[in-house]
Formats: structure tokens, sequence, C-alpha cells
């Protein structure tokens, strides 16, 4: 049997959530030729010096199965790899509603994330995935579970049935949803398969980095206190790691910004500046990096920094504690009431991709009164337009009253919760606090004061 057909067909019997065989599928494995006599489950892989194996339950009987050979799997090599490519047709995948050219590993993905709970109602998903949208997605469309409550005959409604309860607009369950993020939770144990964090190249710098560094830094060598100059110096040398890494596997595993911007760079590039207990504006700069041994003549600077991180996250932590319990206080009379306060004014804004994600759950001024936006689709309506947002900035009721409209449906669904809601702005602040022990990322970034504001 061929390996195209063998992977379909172990995905169909839903091998994908036995840890075991994902392993073995993707690694090469040494155990005693006989070992799997003791546990010949149908589709399990079997590896050989000289070829590769399947325990084929369409051949034997329980009791005496027998092996088939993967035909085009080489020996002495894993079975598959997670980029090796694979053609899928509609009819190959549940949720797949065209035929596409992707990965194995991307397949494997698919099966055990969507297909395993979801069936066919959640589209199949190519290239990297985002967890956080994909969640974000699987949320909205995820109803509650149609059965009888503890305390009551009630029953809840009967779940869809029909062609409803197929495709990609088909409402999704609580325990499915449970189901997702097992899976989800499950792909942690295959990161030592497809994201090795240490190769030849993540261990040691960029040839030829420190020349460019050197040479930047002669370019501005009268600049070198202006925060911006150096910031620019630093993204040139992250551009040119980034190009050294590129098509290397340990690249997959430097994800975060973080991992670019701060780790490699002060560890193969540039320490950067250090403010210690002041700002960026008074940095001293460090132009070596770690891998060259400290600058000595920098060590008050690199100290200072350290001290200040820790201080930070000590007693500045202390600061945010208390004035979340201090908003806490103040706020803790504020409620949402039902009526609307009529209010003619909001929050300015014109509405683009950035910013879009904060009318669903409000209320648009319009020239009869307001809007309500219930939906992402209602809101996009309104793309490039500049629109007055309701705000609770502008609500006129009397005392520490809000109405529903002004506050949103967010605000509203806790009427007498509004203090939990601002005291958010302390958490934010400790925070800050709390991430000022940890590197951090010098960069420039254009500023759009008017987005800022609203």
């Amino acid at each position: 049997m061929d390996k195209r057909t063998f992977f379909l067909k172990a995905m169909a019997a839903e091998e994908y959530r036995r840890r075991a065989w994902v392993i073995s599928a993707f690694s090469q494995t040494r155990e005693n030729p006989e070992a799997w006599k003791a546990d010949p489950y149908p589709w399990r892989i079997v590896q050989t010096p000289a070829a590769h194996f399947f325990v084929d339950p369409e051949k034997g009987t329980d009791r005496n199965r027998e092996l088939t050979a993967i035909d085009d799997a080489k020996a002495g090599e894993p079975p598959f790899t997670f980029r090796e490519p694979i053609d899928l047709k509609v009819a190959e995948v549940p949720n797949l509603h065209r035929d596409v050219r992707t990965t194995y590993g991307n397949t494997l993905f698919n099966f055990l994330v969507l297909v395993y709970p979801f069936g066919d109602r959640v589209e199949f998903q190519l290239g990297r995935v985002s967890a956080a949208q994909l969640e974000e997605h699987v949320l909205k469309r995820t109803i509650d579970e149609p059965e009888a409550s503890a305390d009551s005959d009630a029953k809840r409604p009967a779940r869809v049935t029909g062609p409803a309860a197929k495709g990609l607009e088909a409402p999704l369950y609580t325990s499915e949803y449970v189901k997702f993020s097992n899976a989800m939770f499950q792909l942690t144990a295959f990161t030592q398969l497809c994201v090795p964090a240490v190769t030849r190249k993540t261990m040691q710098a960029a040839p030829g980095i420190l020349e460019l560094r050197n040479r930047l830094l002669e370019q501005n060598r009268d600049h070198l206190d202006d925060p911006a100059v150096v910031a620019g110096i630093m993204k040139e040398l992250v551009k040119y790691d980034k190009e050294y890494l590129k098509g290397d596997e340990g690249a997959n595993f430097l994800i975060t910004k973080k991992s670019w911007d701060v780790v490699r760079t002060r560890l193969f590039s540039m320490m950067g500046m250090e403010a210690g207990f002041g700002d960026l504006t008074r940095a001293d700069l460090v132009k070596t990096s770690l891998a060259e041994g400290w600058d000595i003549s920098k060590f008050p600077a690199m100290n200072d920094t350290l001290r200040a991180g820790s201080y930070k996250r000590g007693a500045e932590t202390a600061l945010g504690g208390e004035l979340v319990k201090w908003l806490l206080r103040v706020s803790a009379n504020l409620g949402v009431t039902q009526e609307d306060c009529g209010a003619r004014l909001g929050l300015e804004m014109t509405v683009d991709e950035d910013n879009i994600y904060k009318l669903p759950g409000s209320s648009v001024v319009t020239s009869g009164g307001h809007e309500k936006i219930d939906s992402e689709e209602a809101a996009r309506k309104y793309l490039g337009k500049k629109i007055m947002l309701r705000s609770p900035m502008f609500c006129t009721l009397a005392k520490t009253d809000y109405c529903s409209v002004c506050a949103g449906t967010r605000l509203s669904l806790n009427p007498t919760a509004l203090s939990v809601a601002i005291s958010d702005y302390g958490s934010t602040f400790m925070g800050l606090s709390l991430g000022a022990m940890h590197g951090k990322v010098l960069e420039t970034a254009k500023m759009d004061y008017s987005k800022a504001i609203t």
C-alpha cells in the first residue's frame, strides 16, 4: 500500500488520537522486532532497518494480525515528515470543500483539531494557523448542549438536525468545544517532532552580522544617543538574522517577536540601550553582544537594568494592586440601567480594519437616534466611514448610573459589575510593572493620535 493511501486510512480510523501512532509516523523509532505482536492495533506502524510496515486490519484475525509494507516509505527515515506535500481531494477529508495541495502535518492538524470534534462543520485550515483566531471562530458558533438541566425537568432545545446540522453555518456545542480544547492541548505532545528548538543555525550567530553591526554603528556614530537611530540599527540586525535562519527547522520555534528582537539580538548581535532606573532618552548603549563577553565598562548600566527590573517586579507591582482596590471602591456604586439616555454625542472615529472590532455590541449615533451593532457583518457597512459611537463618557443619566446603550452590550450583561471592568486599568499598570523584569524590544512605530484616543 502506498504511504498516501495508508495515511488517509489511518486518519479515517482516528489513529491521530493515538500519540504512539503519531510519533511512529513522523519520527524514527527503534523497538524489539516482535514488540508489535503484544499490541497489534490496526494501522500500527512497524519500522525495520529494511522497510516500514503496518498492522493490516484487513488481513488476519484480531489475534493473528499480518503486516503489510508501506511501499514508498524509505527505510532509515521517518515514514512521513510534517512538511512533506500531499494532494487532497474533497471526498478524502470531511471538512475539505475543494481540492488542495498541503502537507502531511497540516492534514494531521485538521483531523485532530477540527474533524475529531466538529466533523465537517469547521472549514479545513491551510498553512500556519493562529490558535487565538481559530478559538474565537469556534466560540462564536458554540451554543449550550441541549440536555436537561440538573435541577429541572425542562429540556433545552434539541440539537439541530437535518441539512442545517451540517456545513459551515451549523452550530457547535459545548461538549464539542471541550473535545476541541483537549485536542489543542494534545498538540503539545508533538513539539519535539515538528518544532525543534536546537539546530546548528539557532545555536550560532549569523555569519557577518557583527561586521554589519560595526558598519551601522560607524555610519551613525554621531547619533548613537538617539533611541530611534539605535532602534533602526537593531531592526536591520534582526532582518539580517531572519534571512540567515530562513528555511531552517529551528526558525519555526522562534515564532515570537521576543525570540528575535530580544533573545537572539542580545545574544548574538548587540545588547542595545540600557535605561536602568531612568528612561530610554538617557539610556546607555551597549554595543557588544553577550556571546562576545561582557563589556565591563558598561557593567553599571547593565547592572542597573537588572536592579530596576527586580524592583519594579516587586515594589512597583504593589502600586498596581493598590490602584485596583482603589478603583473597585470608588466605582462600587456604578450601575447600568436598561433605559436609553438619548445622548446625541459620542466618540468620533473613522472605521477601518484596525478598530472595527470596537463596534459589535455598541451603538452608532444616527439622525433618528441610534443603531445597535449586533455583529461583525453589521459593522462592516461602516468601513471607511466617520461615525459617532455611543460611549459612557457622554451618558447623560444622573448620579452614578449609565444607560445600556452608552454602556454597550457587554457591560450591560452585568449591570452591577462596572467596577470590575474599571479596575482593569490598575491590572494593566500592574502588568507593566511585572513585565519590566523581562527584556524589552527597542523599536519605533508610527502613531495616529486620532485613533489612539478613540
